[in-house]
């Protein structure tokens, strides 16, 4: 077994796909100073973290679990796992999970932000995969346990009952996001720090790609139009067309690289996530968990009143984001005809 097994488990939307970039884009150096990142996709950990949450009921994803251990148990230094969905784990299969290093010097990992700034950036995610429904409807949800997009996952505190509750609190680390981007390699090093990877062996310039967000008003698109198209790409026969047709490409390469407005909350909504991200801080503190960066992070969030929520956004702008859209739309299909790949037996170019 590993000398050293450190699991971050989440918490999602607090900067976990810019770490699982570098650390993918980085898996040799990694190896080479002594870290294993087992497997050889980064899917492979969210089908990990799925493994654990079945409790090895289900054999394909539970199939790749036991390769990674295997994998780990034969590594000598220190073995790290990154998905934020272990953080859907309950708590007996939280404790499975980490009796599993026997033998191995056990740490989990949190990264942990101020739930102003998630709670937007998890409902836009819904809304990428076609879900639709509003803003309010999201945060009025969020107290659902064992809820993907819920404080099940998304409140550090919540997640630590359950992850944290069988070892040391030193073993328990609290990596808290920077609120500000002037110094973008900060919560690299904070996590770095707890994982024991030395200065230099990571090259930040390769991978650290963040998972960008919607403007406000393609947002609002979405949440009108996105059940229409999940059901256009029947996303609900096969998940992955969803991912692939509307989260990468209908959200990531045509509405991300829009400009706008950020996503806002009303005054009412900032004060009732920052009370839960000050008492997440305090249930932090009590139970002694190591924290590296600052827990007044979790809390710097004020209400902008230049922000608009997505119900502010008029009719005209999100018909005038859908008219760019079906622009967008053209121009592909007329570049993918052009290039010779095969189109629709029903789509025709001509004259009629």
């Amino acid at each position: 077994m590993a000398d050293r097994v450190v699991v971050h488990v989440g918490t999602p939307k607090a900067g976990t796909t810019y770490l699982q970039t570098l650390l993918w884009a980085n898996r040799e150096r990694l190896a080479d100073a002594g870290t294993l990142v087992p497997g050889t996709r980064p899917f492979q950990h969210n089908q990990a973290a799925a493994a654990v949450r079945s409790g090895g009921r289900a054999p394909r994803v539970t199939a790749v679990w036991r390769e990674l251990h295997e994998e780990v148990a034969r590594h000598g230094g220190t073995a790290l796992y990154s998905n934020e969905w272990f953080s859907l784990a309950g708590p007996q299969r939280a404790r499975e999970a980490l009796a599993e290093f026997e033998g191995a010097d056990v740490h989990v990992v949190v990264t942990a932000r101020d739930l102003v700034g998630v709670v937007p950036a998890g409902w836009q995610e819904t809304l990428k995969l076609g879900w639709g429904g509003s803003l309010a409807d999201f945060i009025a949800g969020l107290e659902r346990p064992r809820e993907r997009w819920s404080y099940w996952t998304l409140d550090p505190a919540w997640v630590l009952r359950r992850w944290g509750s069988g070892l040391d609190p030193s073993h328990v680390h609290v990596v808290t996001v920077p609120p500000r981007r002037d110094d973008p390699d900060l919560l690299w090093r904070r996590f770095a720090s707890v994982v024991g990877v030395p200065d230099g062996v990571v090259d930040t310039t390769a991978g650290g790609r963040a998972n960008e967000s919607l403007s406000v008003e393609s947002a609002r698109l979405l949440e009108v139009l996105g059940p229409r198209l999940r059901a256009a790409v029947a996303a609900d026969e096969d998940m992955w067309s969803g991912y692939r047709w509307l989260r990468r490409y209908l959200a990531h390469s045509l509405l991300v690289p829009r400009k706008g407005g950020r996503i806002g909350l009303s005054a009412a909504e900032v004060d009732t996530l920052r009370a839960r991200s000050r008492a997440a801080a305090r249930e932090i503190v009590e139970r002694g968990y190591h924290v590296v960066g600052d827990l007044e992070e979790l809390n710097a969030a004020t209400h902008d009143p230049d922000q608009r929520r997505p119900d502010d956004v008029p009719d005209r702008e999100v018909l005038e984001q859908a008219a760019d859209l079906v622009a967008d739309l053209l121009r592909d299909l007329r570049a993918t005809s052009d290039s010779g790949t095969p189109v629709p037996d029903n789509v025709e170019f001509g004259d009629r």
